[in-house]
């Protein structure tokens, strides 16, 4: 018998794309930034003695799925951080931002040939204006949100940093909230199977924002963790007084860092600091 390799590609793919017994449904991921900001790390964490001032990018993430298609997740600063008033001033006094056109997640998604129209959704981690400043300029797409972040979208407090310019009353009817609080495949966490076949879990990361959550990819073992932590060379210290106040729930924080913190084989983004994904792993 004459065999041909080439017979075997289409399955050697299919097996390649297998993880865990399940097929491959991500396409790729990709993270963009948009954005940032800059603070001291002296004035953010006790243990950190010296002054040293630090970016904070604003991440976004791109999901590219094989069924839902282009997933965003956040969509970064935008313009409008600037125009919000006395609120904004403030922000910038304790938040130094810097943003220019190009830094738009609509401008780098076109650079890349991704074209608004082109996103199937989008996904809010929460509500800060680094993680929703450019959903303006995102028209006519389904947004997902936990219902707990949803309730957020009006009557929030003045330091939850719900900035009123950021979402539109137009955009109520793209809403889409859904509750977090299911088992999910990571030990201590609470989760939502999005599509309901093991690819995308929104993951609960209570403490940092009312509803925040973050999104946990099982093919890829890639958690993305929103503000659960500005960083994962955080994890192990402790905030200063400031930065507690400007967590919701200070306690929930410090349990959602003792349970990142406890996850092993598990590559943790966060939306700010300087880890680095390789969409190859």
């Amino acid at each position: 018998m004459n065999w041909n390799i080439n017979r075997f590609i289409p399955l050697r793919k299919v097996l390649k794309s297998m993880q865990n017994g399940i097929e491959s449904k991500i396409t790729s991921i990709k993270f963009y930034n948009c954005g940032y900001c800059m603070n001291d790390l002296k004035r953010m964490y006790k243990e950190i003695k010296k002054h040293k001032k630090v970016i904070f990018r604003a991440r976004v993430m791109l999901i590219d799925h094989k069924t839902y298609g282009k997933i965003l997740v956040d969509t970064g600063y935008s313009h409008r951080i600037y125009e919000n008033g006395l609120t904004s001033k403030l922000y910038h006094l304790i938040n130094p931002t810097y943003y220019t056109k190009k830094d738009h997640i609509l401008y780098q998604l076109r650079k890349d040939g991704i074209k608004p129209g082109d996103l199937s959704m989008i996904i809010l981690t929460h509500l800060h204006p680094d993680h929703i400043g450019g959903l303006h300029d995102i028209k006519n797409t389904l947004i997902i949100m936990s219902d707990k972040c949803r309730k957020k979208i009006t009557g929030a407090r003045y330091k939850e940093l719900v900035f009123p310019n950021q979402i539109g009353k137009c955009m109520e009817n793209q809403i889409m909230s859904v509750s977090v609080n299911n088992k999910s495949p990571l030990k201590g966490f609470k989760g939502k199977d999005l599509f309901g076949d093991g690819s995308v879990w929104l993951m609960e990361l209570e403490g940092h924002a009312y509803g925040q959550i973050g999104i946990y990819i099982p093919e890829k073992k890639l958690f993305y963790v929103a503000d659960a932590v500005w960083g994962t060379d955080f994890l192990k210290y402790r905030l200063r007084m400031i930065p507690r106040l400007i967590q919701n729930d200070y306690m929930a924080y410090v349990q959602t860092v003792k349970k990142l913190t406890a996850l092993k084989g598990v590559s943790i983004i966060s939306a700010h600091g300087e880890e680095v994904y390789n969409d190859a792993q």
